[in-house]
């Protein structure tokens, strides 16, 4: 067993899924409503221990030197993004903690994107032509010409409140796992609260991603990519030159 080889393809893993992570971040730096992630590390078991455990003094001194780390998964970061104001009164952002509900027809999705339009059949929609869901967890069907939506998240069609866009934090967002198109889904236990945030109408939220702090990081990741793949080439001359010279 090359245990330097195992470290250093463990890194070389590693940054690579970090430099994907980041790369995501900065492709949505202009998407409303998004929110950043990071890649969490986890302890990753000596080599020793994966090979069916400690036989010998020389693995356990390879045991005190660890197994480095490894990539767990990602998690976003649920940082207030910028308002923008579109003077649109079908845009709608939320200020605090919250996030709207979407459907497809089968499944509940969330997402802090208020980018609404109307379709052709009245279905107020959003996301992914997703149809954002009523407080009663239903889709919302407009019937008229004169709509918009007020400061308080209701939706009105001549002048008369028709229903109410739900607008609800969860109790463990953890449990929110990125689906694409900026939307989530629960894929863990959490439980709907109510939120206390507030709609702000004929605007967005911007994006949660600063490209200058991503850029730095990515760079950050491909030099400590690099640097394993650095660590494995020399490993590799080494083990070359053993084979080859102090063998013979």
């Amino acid at each position: 067993m090359i245990y330097g080889l195992y470290l250093s393809a463990n890194g070389l893993i590693t940054q690579g899924m970090r430099a994907d992570v980041i790369a995501n971040n900065l492709a949505n730096t202009s998407t409303n409503g998004f929110k950043k992630d990071f890649l969490a590390l986890r302890q990753r078991d000596p080599e020793v221990m994966r090979q069916g455990g400690i036989s010998s003094t020389t693995q356990r001194h390879l045991l005190a030197i660890g197994g480095a780390v490894e990539g767990d998964r990602s998690f976003s970061i649920f940082n207030q993004g910028t308002l923008i104001k579109t003077g649109n009164p079908m845009d709608v952002a939320i200020e605090g903690k919250g996030m709207f509900k979407y459907s497809d027809g089968e499944k509940t999705y969330y997402s802090r994107n208020g980018n609404l339009t109307v379709d052709p059949e009245g279905i107020l929609r959003g996301v992914n032509n997703f149809a954002i869901l009523s407080e009663d967890n239903e889709p919302i069907q407009i019937d008229g010409n004169d709509y918009g939506i007020d400061g308080e998240g209701r939706v009105m069609v001549d002048n008369e409140a028709i229903a109410q866009i739900a607008l609800v934090s969860l109790d463990n967002l953890n449990a929110l796992h990125k689906v694409g198109e900026n939307m989530y889904e629960l894929q863990g236990k959490a439980t709907e609260i109510a939120s206390d945030a507030q709609v702000s109408t004929g605007h967005v939220e911007g994006s949660g991603v600063s490209a200058v702090k991503e850029m730095t990081k990515l760079i950050e990741a491909q030099r400590a990519y690099q640097a394993n793949a650095k660590m494995i080439s020399i490993q590799d001359e080494t083990l070359g030159k053993a084979l080859t010279q102090i063998a013979i």
